[in-house]
């Protein structure tokens, strides 16, 4: 389980891309009906490329993309192909260099890096010649891991709601209108560190948005991740056992924001 810092890329003047700018803002959607399409590109042959140019120099470890159709694809860092991220999760390569990936969403955890810009090169897609196709886009660092932490089942209690209206017709039935879903959880800790307690205080300080991801990986993934803000108070001063060497209880409850 993993807390991220808030987005970097948070506004679409951060974005240069070769095609279609109109849907560059798909790319800070969680909702993966919407995504960022080139315009022109449905040739292999051809590379479509999405680049972020950040306002000040980022320290960036963890990128997620979501809702693609990408095969072959090259992520690099401050213009330079040569500059793909060390990968620290488990995959098909230890570079973000892909060439014949079947995902459609993935987490990856690399070694941080000193950023300036962030590219990506995309080359072909799953089915051939299609135009290329990516959703939701996170480019973060890491708050905390909760130092490598889980909580038991019991203690961690994730919803995905609806946020919908109720129309009563005149023969009492009943029809809904949805208007967005959105993720939310609760995360109860016991037993917690000085020095997690410390960091997790940190993050309560920002007063910021932040990203919650729980469990992220290369392959596979559930694709659970989402912008959120931290919306009960600081509980992790609770002690656990009479002993206060125990360590530390408390609970953090996430629910979904609107990004940017």
């Amino acid at each position: 389980m993993e807390i991220l810092r808030k987005n970097f890329l948070d506004t679409t003047t951060l974005a240069v891309v070769n095609s279609a700018t109109s849907t560059v803002e798909n790319l800070m959607l969680r909702d993966l009906r919407y995504q960022y399409v080139s315009s022109g590109f449905n040739n292999d042959s051809t590379i479509a490329t999405l680049r972020i140019n950040f306002l000040e120099t980022v320290s960036v470890s963890r990128i997620a993309l979501l809702g693609m159709n990408l095969k072959q694809f090259r992520i690099y860092y401050n213009g330079a192909t040569a500059n793909t991220f060390v990968l620290t999760s488990t995959g098909a390569t230890t570079a973000s260099n892909f060439s014949t990936n079947s995902e459609t969403s993935m987490y990856l955890m690399a070694t941080a890096v000193d950023c300036t810009s962030l590219s990506i090169d995309m080359y072909s897609t799953q089915v051939a010649n299609q135009e290329k196709a990516l959703g939701y886009l996170v480019v973060s660092n890491v708050l905390s891991d909760l130092d490598t932490r889980v909580p038991n089942a019991q203690n961690y209690r994730p919803t995905f709601n609806q946020k919908q209206v109720l129309h009563e017709l005149s023969d009492g039935s009943v029809r809904t209108q949805v208007v967005d879903r959105k993720f939310g959880c609760q995360i109860g800790l016991d037993f917690v560190s000085t020095a997690l307690r410390r960091e997790l205080k940190s993050v309560y300080d920002l007063h910021d948005d932040v990203i919650f991801c729980p469990f992220g990986t290369t392959t596979g993934w559930d694709e659970v991740i989402f912008p959120c803000v931290w919306t009960n108070g600081f509980e992790f001063f609770e002690v656990t056992d009479n002993a206060a060497s125990a360590g530390h209880s408390g609970s953090i409850r996430f629910a979904e924001t609107k990004p940017g």
